[in-house]
């Protein structure tokens, strides 16, 4: 159950002090963490910092764990130091849709597209923060462990590693849910992963066919599915001012006990993207819940400079 608070009781974190920084130390908003993108819900967490005793609030994206602080600065004594406990204070809904524009309407298409965008850019650089900007190519980031259903496991009964891990490459960024591990591409892919047990699969197509029009790209791709699975549809468009800014989810129309098929097109610069995921009949929760995180935390980075 979800505990909502008064939004202007935590616009400014450091106005919830119990104890006020001494004159000279200067106050890192957010506990160094980015700002959550405007309008979306916003999981607010505290923590206290032992050896002053200072109290620290930091404002996370809605979807994004609170059990991902990790390491904070204080916003007593601007001292970073290792979180030892969190706890969740409540979740700031976003505001009503307003007159003034896309941009303050949670509803219309541009909105979704730049939180869609935000989102993703915010999931990885908290990531990213949280294991102190460490530019490897894949970082690990602690994630809450979710209860495991029969059917759940790993295959031997193995328990998953409760650590995804953020993949970084020249082209694309996207987080890899706890248990995931990389696996060989198929021919012409850039990127592949399974989940445990493999109940779930990933695989990412990059192109760098700058003359390949989105609307081509979707054709193509729409073909691609249908031939795969026998049918395939727009389930979802979020459309922007240019290719870049617009996000297609493609789905199959899968008869029950088959596997369900969706694929998420992305254009940057002279790259096309198709990341498509798998999801077997039989997976649980956890296969279901990495799915979701590949394809909410995955952001195009291709430019062609």
């Amino acid at each position: 159950m979800r505990t909502y608070v008064n939004p202007d009781s935590t616009r400014d974190s450091a106005a919830v002090l119990d104890n006020p920084p001494p004159a000279g130390v200067v106050v890192v908003p957010n506990g160094g963490f980015p700002e959550p993108p405007p309008g979306a819900p916003v999981r607010v967490v505290r923590t206290e910092h032992e050896e002053c005793g200072g109290e620290t609030r930091v404002r996370l994206p809605g979807p994004l764990p609170a059990v991902a602080v990790r390491r904070v600065v204080c916003q007593a004594c601007a001292q970073a130091y290792d979180v030892r406990g969190v706890e969740e204070v409540g979740v700031v809904e976003g505001p009503p849709p307003s007159r003034h524009g896309w941009i303050r309407d949670p509803h219309s298409r541009g909105f979704r597209i730049l939180s869609l965008g935000l989102g993703a850019a915010l999931v990885i650089g908290a990531l990213a923060l949280i294991q102190g900007g460490s530019d490897s190519g894949s970082d690990p980031v602690a994630t809450p462990a979710s209860p495991t259903p029969a059917g759940d496991g790993a295959a031997g009964g193995t328990r998953a590693d409760r650590s995804a891990n953020l993949i970084r490459q020249s082209s694309f960024s996207l987080a890899l849910p706890p248990g995931w591990q990389r696996t060989d591409p198929p021919r012409g892919a850039t990127f592949a992963a399974a989940a445990p047990g493999n109940q779930a699969d990933a695989t990412l197509w990059v192109t760098n066919d700058p003359k390949l029009s989105f609307a081509a790209f979707q054709a193509e791709s729409l073909e691609n599915l249908r031939s795969l699975a026998g049918s395939a549809e727009i389930v979802d468009q979020a459309t922007g001012p240019s290719a870049d800014d617009t996000v297609v989810t493609l789905a199959a129309d899968a008869p029950p006990g088959s596997p369900a098929y969706e694929v998420t097109l992305r254009a940057s610069g002279p790259y096309r993207y198709y990341l498509a995921t798998t999801l077997h009949p039989d997976a649980g929760s956890a296969a279901t819940g990495g799915v979701s995180l590949i394809q909410k935390s995955f952001v195009p980075t291709g430019t062609g400079s």
